[in-house]
């Protein structure tokens, strides 16, 4: 071992042990790390930790090892140099192809006279979506920034309509995350923050939605029948009351909250570096995580979300890198944050194969 670097381990473990009691030297791969007494107040030390490892260019990890809580040392990677005009451009582009997926859809309802113009449906609609999708993604960032995780802006991605099959205009946005979050409260409040957001703007829109569609018979009109999530179902019963064999039309404004809750029940499926994969391993850990991932495949196929199912496959391979600090345990109002997400999925989730009545 060459002098510097026994130098450099000897003055990073009197700054560990300011923290955390070093007990041993341990090598993790090849990779130096000190075995460590974790005291009650391991969450509070960790943070602070980080914080004076961080001027000096590295990231505390905190893991269980056979057995042994271990602190290693990561190269603190360089912040994101973040190019917002291309988040601006994107989200520019996303607008307009939403406004030509929702004004492609009002023609039909133009055309029979249940709403004035196509063109203020095609807005209706892609400034409502567009509303929740920001709102979503804005959530992440937000507590990524307050949780001292460095993310870019949202990219959304828009998808151009092409002719002779449905759109929406876009598959919703990513965000880019140069560093774990420090904790798994932290985790959860990343990756519980946009769905939750999100979800609150597409009630009112939902309900906006609703009141201003039609019902009619079911020979009136012409069109695709969407299987409906339970709260579309809850929220039509209550506003519009529709008699048994009544069909309900759709305002563009209800179709935006309707994708707003697909994306949302999408986005909580446990798997992956998914919202509900964050929340999953911010409850559970990476064990168990791994076979939920497994589980949130079967059960999108049962929702008919084949192209998802596969995405998960991809990402299961690659597992969840965790927080930081993933020894310190969640707190109780994580927990319930967790059984607040299962609630809006079970809300949210739209069964695009018909599941039995309600």
């Amino acid at each position: 071992m060459g002098l510097e670097l026994t130098w450099r381990l000897e003055e990073f473990r009197l700054i560990v042990n300011e923290y955390f009691p070093v007990a041993d030297l341990w090598f993790d791969g090849g990779r130096p790390a000190f075995v460590v007494q974790v005291p009650q107040d391991s969450k509070q030390r960790f943070l602070q930790l980080r914080q004076r490892l961080e001027p000096l260019g590295y990231l505390p990890l905190l893991r269980r090892r056979d057995g042994r809580e271990v602190v290693a040392l990561l190269p603190h990677p360089p912040r994101g140099q973040w190019r917002w005009p291309l988040n601006l451009a994107l989200f520019l582009a996303t607008l307009v192809t939403t406004y030509y997926a929702g004004y492609f859809n009002a023609i039909p309802l133009a055309r029979e006279g249940y709403l004035s113009s196509a063109i203020g449906g095609g807005l209706a609609f892609s400034l409502s979506l567009m509303l929740i999708l920001v709102t979503h993604e804005m959530g992440h960032k937000v507590f990524s920034i307050t949780r001292g995780v460095d993310a870019s802006l949202p990219y959304f991605i828009p998808v151009p309509p092409l002719t002779g099959f449905p759109t929406i205009g876009t598959i919703g946005a990513v965000i880019v995350t140069r560093t774990p979050a420090p904790n798994r409260d932290a985790l959860m409040d990343v990756g519980a923050a946009g769905p939750i957001a999100g979800f609150l703007v597409a009630v009112p829109i939902l309900i906006i939605g609703i009141a201003r569609s039609f019902v009619i018979s079911p020979v009136t009109f012409e069109g695709i029948n969407l299987p409906d999530p339970l709260l579309v179902k809850l929220l039509i019963r209550l506003i519009l009351h529709p008699a048994q064999d009544a069909v309900v039309l759709g305002h563009p404004v209800l179709f935006a909250g309707w994708i707003g809750l697909l994306v949302t029940s999408i986005n909580l499926l446990p798997a992956g570096m998914l919202d509900g994969g964050h929340a999953v391993r911010a409850i559970f850990g990476g064990r168990h995580h791994r076979w939920l991932s497994w589980m949130a495949v079967a059960l999108a196929i049962v929702l008919g979300y084949w192209l998802m199912a596969i995405l998960i496959v991809a990402m299961a391979r690659r597992g969840h890198p965790g927080p930081l600090d993933d020894v310190s345990p969640v707190s109780r109002s994580r927990v319930m944050t967790g059984m607040a997400l299962l609630l809006i999925f079970i809300l949210s989730a739209v069964p695009l194969f018909p599941l039995g009545g309600f």
